[in-house]
């Protein structure tokens, strides 16, 4: 995550929002930072349209500005294959000075975690009842590996019972004890390994032995017991045979582990009640990816934002105050975004952000891409409704004009076939008419909601009225915005029809009583949330 800047646009996100975002982060990349597109929201079918077009990728999906997981670097896992012997697990605990080892199976998935106490436990009590049962179930390869051994006889039969014996002198021999099933380590005594083999051993240890008869051989394959000869000496042997056992064995299962796409403060907590020195980080299919610690969770990175096409909290990306913004560029009202350190603020009264974005190009003497110039033009067609806005400006037409040139493109034909597309709410459903367009305001402290949508047939709103009031009933039931409207927009640019619910909606009759044409709700000339409704309410509101 490291010095990656994100630039968005608002929830919602409209083409002017999408389109700036893409832009201005081609701009800051030409200018050697490390910058992404990001999105808050799904694409509204107009600026669907407009990437599909011109073949452009649309921005990055990001939920909320809080850190994950993997925005911050963590440690190289240390892991382990299950198969391995304890003996190796403890090296490679040495080694890395570590206190743990995560174990994975044959797909690197996590499935459990080795300490040094783990093993600790092991060597220090190897006559325990829980040695028995680990030597028990060790294979003997295990055994020929941690001695560094070899097999005189391998017996497909191996069938140790846990018991390890060890035979230092000749007079062991006389012992009442049965060596039948177990692991036997002993030196150069024929008498004797006859003996063990006799009595049904399951594995045979020879330590200093050089030559090994051929009749102890064949008694070995008779009794199906397996011989193993080491040049470890009788002491180094007997250390080291009870480090055979598999990591698998010793391991615990249940296992604290962070999943990649966690937030950090919820990492945070749960590691807080616990006294783990580090945990796994694993992804979705539990492939152990790094270990991560306390330390790496105390000064992390806040998450970096470049704001384009808005500046109030309620627009912008949840959690926002718990990341750092750099910049915003915008056309709108000054919200109540916050920062703790001056930042770069640019507004201005034009019709597009993407005006502005087209402007800092050549600013910084960058030409932008021929089909990043191609959606410029677009987005502005789009804001400023192909100039017929009354939030348009001389400075949109020539900025257009010349992004054209670049992009060589006719704006007329291009505002005609980008609202000849789009500008229908034939086949969406009532979610995407009222979220194509969806901006939140808090005028006075109070909450206002208006969703735009831009249509060619007014006839289409007659089929659909009655069932979108319901619709905004049933959303405003929810949410409880004191307004809740929505405006059809005329694609020519020639007024709004509007619908309207919530404690404040007299405000709108007041705000537009001159300007009503029909029983529709038609508001002529009227087409801009951000010049014409919203100033309109905000006098209202502050006359009540």
């Amino acid at each position: 995550m490291k010095d990656i800047i994100h630039i968005i646009g608002h929830k919602n996100p409209d083409t002017d929002s999408i389109v700036a975002s893409i832009a201005y982060a081609e701009l800051k990349r030409k200018m050697g930072m490390n910058a992404i597109a990001c999105r808050i929201g799904d694409l509204n079918p107009e600026t669907d349209f407009v990437l599909r077009k011109f073949h452009v990728n649309e921005p990055v999906y990001i939920q909320n500005a809080k850190v994950k997981l993997y925005d911050v670097p963590f440690d190289d896992p240390l892991i382990i294959r299950k198969e391995c012997t304890i003996k190796e697990a403890w090296e490679r605990i040495a080694a890395n000075r570590t206190s743990a080892l995560y174990v994975v199976d044959k797909e690197q998935k996590l499935i459990g975690v080795v300490s040094m106490s783990d093993i600790s436990n092991i060597l220090l009590n190897d006559k325990g009842p829980g040695n028995k049962t680990l030597m028990r179930n060790t294979p003997s390869d295990n055994i020929v590996k941690v001695l560094q051994g070899k097999y005189v006889f391998k017996s497909e039969r191996y069938h140790p019972n846990g018991e390890v014996h060890i035979l230092g002198s000749r007079k062991d021999c006389y012992a009442d004890i049965s060596y039948k099933d177990s692991i036997v380590i002993m030196r150069d005594d024929l008498a004797l390994q006859k003996r063990v083999i006799q009595d049904g051993a399951a594995c045979l240890i020879l330590v200093d032995v050089d030559i090994i008869s051929q009749g102890i051989q064949r008694l070995a394959k008779e009794k199906h017991t397996t011989i193993i000869k080491t040049d470890l000496s009788m002491l180094c042997t007997v250390r080291r045979v009870f480090k055979a056992p598999c990591v698998g064995m010793i391991m615990k299962r249940k296992i604290i582990c962070f999943n990649n796409h966690a937030y950090i403060d919820d990492v945070y907590n749960k590691m807080s009640k616990s006294r783990f020195r580090s945990y796994p980080v694993v992804n979705n299919q539990g492939v152990v990816l790094g270990s991560i610690s306390r330390y790496h969770l105390l000064n992390y990175q806040k998450k970096k934002f470049i704001l384009v096409d808005h500046n109030e909290l309620s627009q912008s990306i949840d959690y926002l105050k718990e990341a750092e913004v750099l910049e915003v560029v915008d056309h709108h009202r000054i919200g109540d975004v916050e920062t703790t350190t001056p930042i770069r603020f640019r507004n201005e009264i034009i019709g597009s952000t993407c005006s502005i974005i087209a402007k800092m190009y050549q600013e910084a003497h960058i030409a932008p891409e021929k089909t990043t110039a191609a959606i410029l033009c677009c987005a502005i067609i789009s804001d400023t409704m192909n100039f017929n806005s009354p939030t348009t400006t001389p400075a949109d037409k020539e900025i257009a004009k010349g992004l054209a040139e670049l992009a060589e493109v006719d704006l007329d034909a291009l505002a005609k076939e980008m609202f000849g597309a789009v500008a229908t709410i034939k086949g969406r459903t009532m979610s995407e008419i009222l979220y194509n367009d969806f901006k939140e305001y808090n005028i006075d402290g109070k909450r206002i909601a208006i969703g735009q949508i831009n249509i060619a047939d007014e006839q289409e709103i007659v089929e659909v009225r009655e069932a979108f009031l319901e619709y905004m009933e049933t959303i405003n039931a929810i949410n409880k915005f004191d307004l809740l409207m929505m405006c059809f927009t005329s694609a020519d640019g020639s007024g709004s029809n509007l619908l309207f619910i919530g404690p404040l909606a007299g405000v709108v009759d007041e705000a537009f009583k001159e300007d009503i044409m029909d029983d529709l709700y038609f508001v002529d000339g009227v087409i801009s949330r951000k010049k014409q409704i919203i100033p309109a309410l905000s006098k209202q509101l502050g006359e009540l």
